[in-house]
């Protein structure tokens, strides 16, 4: 519902930007690269079986559940006791907070439940997505993005078949606009009109002003 990811992408590439288009994929290229091998570098120190920013996670909603009371009501399916009561299907693992279900990550009241009827923390993996565990990070950054050797970059300068010439675009008529536009779940924030006579937040003017004048 918002345009946060790539406006931090195009923070990311904001020297590139004014590149011409091959110097400006080269770029990305490379920057890519480093990004994956240090990731990749990154990854293989690490001893946890799932990824440490998640597993820090996981502690403290461990933490945070220890003063629950958990009831059964069937095999798999739980009420955890707390404010408000939450329903817990181990099984089809779900929640009633929804978190469960639409992340793949166990929320708060799943790993409460976990922890306390089936049998502790060894469990906790076995009932949360494999995209958070360690092995599908390394997996994920393994094959690199091999570099270009100078030899293998064509000569743009020179006339010939590879001359990329620029895209006929004629400038559209008005003035560009300059404000971004906001995503339907946005919320925007318009300044109140100000009246320069009364001097209040009104949808007249001056001109339209109808207030008694204080004079």
């Amino acid at each position: 519902m918002s345009s946060s990811a790539v406006e931090s992408f195009n923070n990311w590439i904001l020297k590139a930007r004014e590149m011409p288009v091959f110097y400006l994929v080269d770029e990305l290229r490379r920057k890519i690269m480093k990004q994956m091998a240090d990731r990749r570098v990154k990854s293989m120190k690490w001893n946890s079986v799932i990824c440490p920013k998640m597993d820090k996670k996981l502690a403290r909603f461990i933490k945070k559940g220890r003063s629950w009371r958990i009831i059964m009501s069937k095999v798999g399916l739980y009420e955890v006791r707390c404010l408000p009561p939450k329903v817990v299907s181990v099984e089809e693992r779900t929640c009633s907070c929804g978190k469960w279900q639409s992340t793949g990550f166990m929320c708060r009241h799943a790993a409460t439940v976990i922890i306390k009827a089936c049998g502790g923390e060894g469990n906790l993996v076995d009932h949360m997505d494999p995209l958070y565990l360690v092995d599908a990070c390394r997996r994920a950054y393994e094959e690199p993005i091999y570099p270009v050797a100078e030899s293998d970059i064509p000569d743009f300068t020179k006339e010939g078949d590879r001359v990329i010439n620029p895209p006929r675009n004629r400038r559209p008529a008005d003035r560009p606009k300059v404000k971004r536009i906001r995503s339907r779940g946005e919320e925007s924030y318009t300044r109140p009109n100000k009246c320069g006579r009364c001097h209040k937040a009104t949808k007249h003017n001056r001109r339209t002003c109808k207030e008694p004048s204080d004079i």
